[in-house]
């Protein structure tokens, strides 16, 4: 009996010092490298989105360098020195900052409704003119995939 009270304390104290660690789902603004694929069209890029604004800077392919940024009423596509707006209404969904950017507002919409655990962060599932959407984000928020099934356009982020 008195050796079984002191490994009952040690025991305590170890399983004390144990807890299970609770994520919960949260949007943040983020700055990502990424890898984009559209059909066979592949190239990489810079996507960030701040206050409700997506940027899509471009690092290979002959776009390298161009910039587009949308903000849900027009997107503002910057290269060299040359700088060109368009209203939302004439921008076709599959541009990659247009994606993103309804794709995290779709997200918004149904959060945290939307959002379910998965092994290594966060997985949301949405609609958006594109289609069916599923995003992926790791346990430390950032975000690993966002992929566009109907569309065939699949974004990697690093």
């Amino acid at each position: 009996m008195k050796k079984i009270v002191p490994i009952i304390a040690v025991f305590c104290v170890l399983l004390a010092g144990c807890s299970v660690k609770t994520y919960t789902p949260e949007l943040r603004d983020f700055r990502q490298n990424a890898s984009v694929e559209a059909g066979d069209f592949l190239y990489t890029c810079e996507i960030s989105m701040a206050e409700n604004v997506v940027t899509v800077t471009a690092t290979s392919t002959n776009a390298n360098g161009m910039c587009i940024v949308y903000n849900g009423k027009s997107a503002n596509f910057k290269y060299l020195d040359m700088e060109y707006e368009i209203v939302s209404d004439k921008i076709d969904d599959t541009n990659p900052a247009k994606a993103v950017y309804e794709a995290f507002n779709a997200v918004r919409e149904d959060f945290p409704d939307n959002a379910s655990k998965t092994a290594d962060g966060f997985r949301y599932d949405g609609k958006t003119a594109l289609g069916s959407f599923t995003l992926l984000q790791r346990d430390d928020y950032s975000y690993k995939s966002l992929q566009f099934r109907e569309a065939n356009i699949a974004i990697e982020f690093e």
